[in-house]
């Protein structure tokens, strides 16, 4: 098993979430929302899709607070034709990482992040985890805590060098 290495918490302020609703579940849904968003030159992270029970899936994701307007225009313009329900953006928001290597080796790392953000009180309102980083969205307000308690949580314990 590989040793985990912290090399720090990161947070932003600058992002919104992005919630469509009432997808169709077939082939080619997601591709189209996403190329639309491409074609109009914008980036997008932590994307989620849920099935829903009615046999529709509701997608969200991130973007950058600044492209906000544009994704909801681009969204709005296609929803007839991708045929969704409802697009909406949530500019409240805040993304909090912790960046390093080989996270998932090691099953204390993640245990002890949500952990973290639990003693601090923090709402968790999205997820994404990966061999090098571990991230959550959460409200704007609380960003900021979260990565300071984060950060403190991960200079405790084992050594990381490369956590300043």
């Amino acid at each position: 098993m590989e040793h985990p290495i912290i090399y720090g918490v990161c947070h932003d302020i600058a992002v919104a979430r992005v919630a469509v609703a009432g997808a169709p579940r077939r082939p080619g849904v997601v591709a189209e929302i996403f190329r639309s968003l491409a074609n109009s030159g914008i980036s997008s992270d932590m994307a989620r899709n849920t099935a829903m029970p009615d046999g529709r899936d509701d997608l969200s994701f991130i973007v950058a607070e600044s492209d906000a307007a544009t994704v909801l225009a681009v969204l709005e313009q296609a929803r007839d034709t991708m045929g969704f329900d409802s697009v909406s953006v949530d500019v409240g928001i805040g993304k909090v990482a912790l960046i390093g290597a080989s996270l998932r080796s090691n099953s204390e790392i993640i245990a002890r992040y949500f952990e973290s953000l639990r003693d601090a009180g923090i709402a968790v309102e999205m997820v994404t985890a990966a061999d090098g980083c571990i991230a959550v969205v959460t409200r704007e307000r609380d960003a900021g805590r979260a990565a300071h308690h984060l950060k403190s949580t991960f200079q405790q314990g084992e050594p990381s060098p490369l956590l300043q």
